[in-house]
């Protein structure tokens, strides 16, 4: 348990039904719905064509990302594990992740159709897509798959069923709360939010149901084993997932998804994540996150690094400046457990060619309040990261 309770629960789907592609990720993306046009799709940080064979004549696709980054401190959050610092990935240039999927998108058009999705990732950022919400030894958490800073990691394995506007999904998969996500191509920065990386799941293992209710609504709705879990049940973990995901208009995306219930190694509790996104021109558009963490968990973030209760609060603004360049901010809130912590990242995304984005970027963190010491040197730092991502 104190090493389920050392790796910090994040959100983000990434690659699975959920807001995060609802606005502009990537110099690829045209800030309209993900990069690949499918605002419920399973294309984020895959590329627009279809993976690296494209789709064959049933349908299945192949494909995967490489990326190779360099942070030179420890950021809050992926790099250095976040305040417990059990892990020194900053530094060095690694290897971040090497994703490989293998997947068919069921078509409820056609009538009753099937679908599944396997997806593997090794790299520093293994860990963080590991079920850690599991017992030891179970699925791919702590059983031997780790070499030092590197890790193995089976984030997706579900099977899928669709008739006519609704679909469903069966196994483990990536969640749709949050605005960020796992595979980092489905990011525009490469570090990420505080709030992502403590106060919401990273992954499920249940049923969740997509329903399509209208042009502009997509409803979700199912059940999961809690937080962070791969195919096994923890501490009795049942919980609800769900919400909707509703276009305003043309420039406009709500979305609203919420999780409730024994959330396994993070207690008992609830989740509430809220987007919205406006694209103000062609070149300008913006995203607005706010998320509550409510838990029962014996924890105090500033003691252990795990949030008992969290407000996050997030915003960004993107600019455009043409097809192989676009700018960035975010600028985040989050408090947990009394406790305010702040950070301001500035960024561009380079895209020299289709497949290749380029990202550096500089991260300010402070926080007044924070303890002396470990944390206090960690939240109070300026931290510059570059990485490049290759698609495929």
């Amino acid at each position: 348990m104190t090493d389920q309770l050392a790796k910090m629960s994040a959100c983000g789907d990434g690659c699975g039904n959920n807001a995060s592609c609802s606005a502009p990720q990537s110099v690829c993306d045209n800030g309209a719905a993900d990069p690949c046009g499918d605002l419920l799709g399973d294309n984020c940080g895959e590329g627009c064509d279809g993976g690296l064979f494209g789709e064959s004549g049933s349908g299945i696709e192949f494909g995967g990302w490489t990326q190779f980054g360099y942070q030179n401190n420890p950021d809050g959050s992926f790099t250095g594990n976040g305040v417990l610092l059990n892990q020194k990935e900053w530094d060095v240039l690694g290897l971040n992740q090497q994703g490989l999927y293998i997947g068919r998108t069921a078509d409820g058009s056609k009538g009753l159709d099937f679908g599944f999705r396997a997806e593997t990732i090794y790299g520093t950022d293994g860990n963080e897509a590991q079920s850690f919400g599991n017992r030891p030894g179970k699925y791919d958490y702590l059983n031997g798959w780790d070499h030092g800073i590197y890790e193995w990691a089976l984030p997706q394995l579900y099977a899928e069923v669709a008739s006519g506007d609704l679909s469903v999904k069966l196994g483990h998969f990536y969640t749709p709360i949050g605005y960020e996500v796992i595979p980092s191509g489905g990011n525009f920065f490469f570090s990420r939010q505080i709030t992502f990386y403590n106060s919401e799941p990273f992954t499920h293992t249940g049923a969740l149901a997509t329903y399509a209710a209208g042009d502009n609504l997509s409803v979700l709705g199912g059940w999961t084993l809690g937080m962070d879990t791969g195919f096994d049940q923890l501490n009795g973990g049942s919980a609800f997932l769900g919400g909707f995901i509703y276009t305003l208009s043309e420039a406009t995306s709500l979305t609203y998804m919420m999780t409730t219930g024994n959330q396994g190694w993070r207690g008992d509790g609830s989740i509430n994540s809220v987007i919205l996104s406006h694209n103000w021109t062609d070149a300008v558009q913006s995203v607005h996150q706010i998320d509550v963490l409510n838990s029962d968990l014996d924890a105090d973030f500033a003691v252990n690094g795990i949030a008992r209760d969290s407000v996050g609060q997030i915003n960004y603004l993107f600019y455009t400046i043409n097809d192989q360049l676009k700018a960035g901010v975010r600028q985040e809130w989050f408090k947990a457990d009394s406790i305010s912590y702040n950070t301001v990242t500035y960024g561009v995304n380079i895209k020299p060619v289709d497949m290749l984005v380029i990202r550096p970027e500089v991260r300010h963190m402070f926080s007044p309040g924070a303890p002396a010491g470990a944390y206090d040197e960690l939240f109070n730092s300026t931290v510059f990261g570059i990485d490049a991502i290759l698609t495929y």
